[in-house]
């Protein structure tokens, strides 16, 4: 036809379905990332569930629980807030309206343990800082049920969690991200001061800074007539300076850091400061009354020298200056600590219990050199009348005889008096030590906060 060929061929281009499909097979995503995009989709899904179902879940527990369950509920919120001051006193409050004769803290402490295990480590802070406050503001009747019930907490198991309740690695345990590090660093310093002071002194310290009043101090009877104990016996014994030792360093850790400028550490800080001049004036009072011989006759210089050696050097000038770092970092926050530290020592009382020791040693010299110098005056006095006697003896035999024999009966009739009395004084003896014995089981099972074990300290 007008001299073309038509080639002959039986390939075709591709058709209009075809190209439509080869179209969508190259738009269609990779498989792989498809997955992994919905997964990453269904996680976060998950989480915003979760936290919503979670603080849908405390707001209905907290509509349907008890007054106290509802307060600690709006007290450790996982939020920026800090706790409000009414609802700390409410839940302090309670220890004031409750009888002393029911154990209180046992519920009270396993929901503060709740709290202190949920992830979030501003419900743990605000946990911590509840437990604070019950051990120092609480009532003073239930402060030896705290002590004793935290302690056997401790040694307890969780059977939730399957752990020791208070153990540092749930305590400290959670999610740790760069913005809260600085924040968990300080939460961890600011658990082991609350659990330690918790497990060693109640309210202002008055372990030490005021005096336990017996059974005998309230109603007279036997004991109320006794002797007055020394205060190295009461108030300044051994293992409270062990215990002030280690609160003392504990407490002085939880400075705030930089970075670690929030709230809830603020009020945590302000807290542990006003804890730390607390102690330093019960010390204070407690050496003021042992170095000016109002705490008992036999008080133990030795330990009243460490006592002074430990407020002179440790726990005055530390607390000092720790108030004066503080103070400036809690202004921002509207928190102000008291400008002066309350009662002190003066340098004179601070030497002369310094000087106690040698002081005794002193004194102990100058009484046996008074011993034997009485000694030697009751001798010299003794012999001119053994002579006189030995004399009458040679001149009148058959008297002396007759002396003799009255003499002995009376120095016999006079060993039965004395043994008579050595037993009588024996026995007074053994019922005033039955009596200290039943009144010192008494003054144990009263005063089980003054015992403390350092296994339960050395978690950190």
């Amino acid at each position: 036809r007008g001299g073309r060929v038509v080639p002959y061929t039986t390939h075709r281009g591709p058709g209009t379905f075809t190209r439509g499909l080869a179209a969508i097979r190259e738009n269609l995503p990779d498989p792989t990332s498809v997955k992994e995009a919905a997964l990453s989709s269904i996680t976060a899904a998950r989480e915003s569930t979760s936290r919503l179902s979670a603080n849908i879940y405390r707001e209905v527990k907290g509509l349907t629980s008890s007054e106290l369950e509802q307060v600690m509920l709006k007290a450790t919120r996982p939020d920026d807030t800090p706790v409000k001051g009414k609802h700390v006193e409410r839940l302090v409050g309670v220890t004031y309206q409750v009888s002393s004769r029911y154990d209180l803290y046992d519920s009270v402490l396993r929901k503060i343990w709740a709290k202190s295990a949920e992830k979030d480590w501003r419900t743990k802070i605000k946990a911590l800082y509840i437990l604070h406050r019950f051990s120092a503001d609480g009532a003073p009747e239930h402060q030896a049920s705290l002590k004793a019930r935290l302690r056997e907490l401790r040694r307890t198991i969780d059977p939730k969690r399957k752990d020791k309740y208070f153990n540092s690695k749930q305590l400290l345990s959670g999610d740790t991200t760069p913005e809260n590090v600085a924040f968990r660093a300080f939460l961890s310093r600011y658990a082991h001061y609350v659990l330690l002071r918790a497990q060693c002194f109640g309210g202002a310290f008055d372990e030490i800074g005021r005096e336990l009043i017996g059974k005998g101090g309230r109603g007279g009877g036997k004991s109320g007539s006794k002797a007055v104990k020394p205060i190295t016996s009461t108030q300044l014994r051994p293992e409270h300076l062990e215990a002030a030792t280690m609160v003392l360093k504990a407490g002085v850790a939880c400075t705030m850091k930089d970075g670690e400028e929030d709230e809830n550490c603020a009020i945590a800080l302000e807290r542990v400061a006003a804890d730390l001049m607390a102690l330093s004036t019960a010390v204070a009072k407690a050496l003021n009354k042992a170095l000016t011989e109002q705490g008992g006759g036999d008080a133990d210089p030795a330990l009243i020298q460490k006592w002074c050696i430990f407020y002179s050097e440790q726990l005055f000038p530390q607390t000092k200056s720790m108030v004066k770092k503080t103070s400036p970092k809690l202004d921002a926050y509207g928190l102000f600590l008291p400008s002066r530290m309350g009662t002190t020592v003066s340098p004179e009382l601070i030497q002369k219990g310094l000087k106690g020791v040698e002081q005794q040693q002193d004194d102990e010299e100058a009484d046996e050199d008074d011993i034997v110098e009485e000694k030697g005056e009751i001798t010299n006095k003794a012999t001119p009348k053994k002579a006189a006697s030995s004399s009458s003896a040679a001149a009148s035999p058959s008297k002396q005889q007759e002396k003799d024999v009255n003499d002995d009966t009376v120095d016999e009739e006079d060993e039965e008096e004395v043994v008579e009395e050595e037993e009588v004084a024996e026995e007074e003896e053994e019922e005033d030590e039955e009596e200290e014995e039943e009144e010192e089981e008494e003054e144990e099972e009263d005063d089980e906060d003054f015992e403390y074990d350092e296994e339960y300290y050395d978690d950190e």
